[in-house]
């Protein structure tokens, strides 16, 4: 009881950073986002490489953060020549400036598996700063939108925990054993209704700008992914044998903890919202 007060209040303190934050201008939002991306990419590299190796960790982070910032300052300008192939081309050009660095600096340090370390380092800037990036596609511009997409991954959260809880700690429909024994069937179930739901009642408030169909999608395409985006991070902390990403928010560890859902969801989402806007679907 005491733990799940303290994730309660520690839970509503940090939405409210973010609500604050997402709907308080461009400064709040960009010290937000590099916040999150920096905090995020320290602890995947504190899983990974480990204790050390400040001077890859650092080009890691720097590397990411300046993706990140082009990436803002080019989807808020809109500029005709940057769509979807610029976004990709950027992101082609940031690895490839990567790779040349760190396999150099590498060549002269006496490292026991630099090679690794390398993998290690484009990894964190592939699972963490390119999705942050892509979020710019509504984060630059649209930002009640990303918070709406927020709020629905959040209620995904809330009803995969409850129906979980009260469906699924008993039964043998465990979603993913191996990675998460926790994890039920029902939970999921029970997440994707609640954020359908959530989708349904931010269309109606017309806090979302989509119609019946493009919001139901959406919301069940935030749902599912970020059951994934969650998974995927539990496999990350088993493969490094830690409980918990970090320490910093008491009650749910570290920020990968808190966002490990994001990082999958909310790019899958923009690209669909992306898609729908070039497709125009009649709703």
């Amino acid at each position: 009881m005491k733990n799940l007060l303290t994730r309660t209040a520690s839970g509503i303190v940090f939405i409210g950073i973010m609500v604050g934050c997402l709907l308080g201008g461009d400064i709040p939002y960009v010290c937000l986002m590099l916040f999150l991306l920096v905090g995020m990419l320290s602890e995947f590299y504190e899983l990974t490489i480990g204790k050390g190796k400040w001077l890859q960790k650092t080009t890691g982070i720097l590397f990411g953060a300046s993706m990140w910032a082009a990436s803002f300052f080019l989807f808020k300008n809109r500029s005709p020549y940057f769509d979807a192939k610029g976004f990709i081309a950027l992101t082609m050009l940031c690895f490839f400036v990567l790779w040349l660095v760190l396999p150099v600096v590498q060549l002269f340090r006496k490292e026991e598996k630099p090679f690794l370390i390398t993998a290690y380092v484009l990894s964190g800037v592939l699972y963490i700063a390119v999705p942050l990036s892509l979020v710019n596609f509504l984060g630059a511009t649209d930002r009640p939108v990303l918070l709406g997409l927020f709020i629905i991954l959040w209620s995904n959260d809330v009803g995969a925990y409850v129906f979980g809880m009260l469906f699924g700690q008993k039964g043998k429909h465990k979603l993913c054993p191996s990675i998460s024994p926790k994890k039920s069937w029902e939970g999921l179930v029970g997440g994707v209704l609640v954020a359908l739901a959530s989708g349904y009642a931010l269309m109606s408030l017309g806090l979302l700008p989509f119609g019946i169909f493009s919001t139901l999608s959406i919301s069940l395409l935030l749902a599912v992914s970020g059951v994934f985006g969650d998974l995927i991070e539990s496999m990350l902390k088993r493969s490094a044998g830690v409980k918990d990403s970090g320490k910093l928010i008491p009650g749910h560890g570290g920020l990968l903890d808190r966002f490990d859902a994001a990082l999958l969801a909310l790019p899958v989402a923009c690209t669909c919202i992306f898609i729908l806007s070039l497709l125009a679907l009649p709703e």
